[in-house]
């Protein structure tokens, strides 16, 4: 990863026995080919450290130790901003699910995109982290995407993951109706301190409806970034309309990219397949 090249990727597909696409750090690549979308074994692509017109926060974390960003979000930005005239905006924000194991994170991730998502009990818990892409129209009527960051109950508990939490970025803990409390301190303050503060909302899973206590004024005192707690049963969808709105005008209201995706038809941007 740390040789130079003054010259951009070549046209054609080289001899992989050769270069390893998914290790470009510390180069001067500042443009990629199209064939490189289509690599049916590309699962990462390390790209930090290049004058690549990408944003930093999507390439990865600046710790080059850490794997680097999502692939399909970093090729997406990518392609879609080669041609300004075959593109209109696309506003985006990173909305990130935390909290512990089985609280229902990963049901609420797939709520957002699918309310009528049936939940499955057998359904295995959440591994490292899922990002899912949620698409809805910002208030100003442009196509707006936020990238649903869904960790496993237990894989934030390491120092490692805790560098994925960034400024920047919207925060949802969920919290269940489990005997032992959910430590809702140790979670605010993982998030306000590795995040800067960024805004956060508690969602109270009632499963079996049963009542879930937060004493919300008193956590607003202390950590000024929570912006609401709200209540749900995601077993049948109570309160998730609400929750709905809450995330989407919490998301518009970060500070966000702006990149620019394919106007409707355009074939600007060369195909890719989704690996999530």
């Amino acid at each position: 990863s740390a040789q130079t090249s003054s010259a951009p990727c070549p046209r054609r597909s080289p001899n992989w026995s050769i270069c390893n696409p998914s290790h470009l750090g510390y180069n001067r690549f500042s443009m990629l080919p199209e064939w490189i979308a289509g690599l049916p074994n590309l699962v990462q692509l390390d790209l930090r450290r290049n004058p690549i017109p990408v944003p930093p926060e999507l390439l990865g974390p600046k710790e080059t130790w850490q794997g680097p960003g999502d692939l399909q979000a970093i090729l997406d930005y990518y392609f879609q901003t080669l041609d300004p005239d075959e593109s209109e905006p696309l506003y985006e924000a990173k909305f990130i699910i935390v909290g512990e194991g089985e609280a229902g994170k990963t049901t609420l991730a797939k709520k957002l995109l699918e309310p009528d998502y049936d939940l499955d009990s057998d359904e295995k818990s959440t591994e490292g982290i899922d990002v899912l892409r949620w698409e809805f129209n910002h208030p100003n009527g442009s196509p707006f995407r936020a990238n649903i960051w869904d960790f496993g109950g237990q894989e934030i508990y390491h120092a490692t993951h805790q560098f994925f939490l960034t400024q920047r970025s919207l925060y949802a803990l969920v919290v269940d109706t489990r005997p032992e409390n959910t430590d809702l301190n140790y979670w605010l303050n993982v998030v306000r301190l590795r995040s800067d503060n960024s805004p956060i909302l508690i969602i109270k899973n009632e499963k079996q409806d049963r009542q879930c206590e937060v004493n919300d004024r008193a956590l607003r005192a202390e950590f000024p970034n929570l912006e609401t707690v709200l209540t749900t049963n995601l077993a049948d969808n109570r309160g998730l309309a609400a929750i709905q709105t809450a995330i989407q005008s919490g998301s518009c209201n970060c500070p966000m990219w702006a990149p620019t995706c394919p106007k409707s038809g355009s074939a600007s941007a060369p195909p890719r397949k989704h690996r999530h």
